[in-house]
């Protein structure tokens, strides 16, 4: 029996190893398509639209947020900025020789996982974690945070429209 419950657990851990594996892969494959997009982009001199970004790769609860968001700052911004003053993908609002490097999954569950790793953008390093959840069995960013400078996305988005309507 003792064989056999140390069967059950390797077979378990080299079932989380393939996932998190499989996680790594997966956030490593979206931020190449993405920067791909910016260094089009820069080459073209055209301007970045996140929202295809956010439709393909996060999740349904962050394009809901986004969706609030910016319907709240079509109406009241009155021609300012509005919340986003920086672009959560790259973790600034320039960007110039964009990749990212050592990607981990530091949490996960069956459903959920946080990646860690280092976003790397016009000579600076930012660490990040994104926070991901698993719908229709596709990992989704669920929430960029940008540890380096203390900055959890979602979260100000929620207090940004619940701070406005005060």
């Amino acid at each position: 029996m003792a064989c056999s419950n140390k069967s059950q657990v390797t077979d378990a851990v080299m079932v989380q190893s393939m996932d998190t594996a499989a996680v790594v892969q997966c956030v490593n494959d979206i931020y190449t398509a993405v920067f791909d997009r910016y260094r089009q982009a820069r080459t073209m001199f055209k301007p970045i639209s996140r929202g295809n970004f956010d439709a393909s790769y996060c999740s349904t609860d962050w394009n809901e947020w986004m969706k609030r968001v910016t319907e709240y700052d079509k109406v009241n911004s009155q021609g300012m900025v509005g919340f986003f003053e920086a672009d959560y993908w790259i973790m600034g609002q320039d960007w110039d020789d964009l990749s990212v490097s050592d990607i981990q999954v530091a949490e996960m569950t069956d459903s959920t996982a946080t990646v860690a790793f280092n976003l790397h953008n016009c000579g600076s390093v930012t660490a990040v974690r994104l926070p991901m959840v698993n719908e229709g069995n596709e990992w989704k960013i669920d929430n960029f945070i940008d540890v380096t400078n203390g900055v959890d996305w979602k979260a100000n988005m929620k207090e940004y429209l619940s701070s406005s309507k005060q």
